[in-house]
């Protein structure tokens, strides 16, 4: 099924993110694209319910990963120009080699965050935390990694998925660049088209 909820997150009393019924976060339920411990929470539920689940660290963003911070040489990041703090890059291991570049689509960005990289493998997005004279170091944790998180949440839409979506696992793209759209406008008239944001 291709489910819209409307939730707020919060770790204790801060609200960590809003994502409001007008402007509903879509996802196609049972294939794994969004934290277990929603999807757990979400399944059986109906339309118009609303609820409150607490999700620890390891059913959520995963615990923090000391491994995923890096120390890269500026040299490495020659090719994918200016650099800024928050900036997030996109990183891919190949037979010893690796290569840092920005992703290409929200999809590319939201599938290839380190959530869950048990294999030993770093690829993935970095954001960058600190500019040195000759390195930058980056973090492939995400924000919400190592935190135990409450989702207070609404079902605002519930309908059977398209078979393009039951191939991909994602909504199909009128809806899926809709959701990134409306999440873009909640920033503000500050918000850098070009600077990616988590989601």
């Amino acid at each position: 099924m291709k489910v819209s909820i409307a939730y707020t997150l919060r770790e204790g009393r801060r609200i960590l993110e809003e994502v409001p019924a007008s402007q509903p976060f879509v996802y196609i339920h049972g294939y794994n694209n969004i934290i277990p411990g929603l999807e757990d929470a979400l399944t059986g539920r109906r339309l118009g319910e609303r609820f409150t689940v607490n999700i620890p660290a390891s059913l959520g963003y995963g615990e923090y990963r000391n491994d995923l911070i890096l120390t890269v040489p500026k040299e490495e990041l020659r090719d994918v120009g200016e650099l800024w703090l928050g900036m997030e890059l996109e990183m891919f291991q190949d037979n010893d080699m690796r290569e840092f570049q920005l992703p290409d689509t929200a999809e590319e960005f939201v599938n290839d965050l380190n959530l869950d990289d048990e294999d030993g493998q770093n690829d993935g997005i970095y954001t960058v935390k600190e500019i040195l004279e000759d390195s930058v170091i980056v973090d492939g944790n995400h924000p919400f990694a190592g935190k135990d998180l409450v989702f207070n949440v609404e079902v605002v839409d519930i309908a059977e998925a398209s078979f393009t979506e039951l191939e991909s696992g994602f909504p199909d793209e009128d809806d899926y660049d809709d959701s990134y759209d409306s999440y873009d406008n909640r920033l503000g008239d500050d918000f850098d088209s070009n600077e990616r944001r988590w989601h």
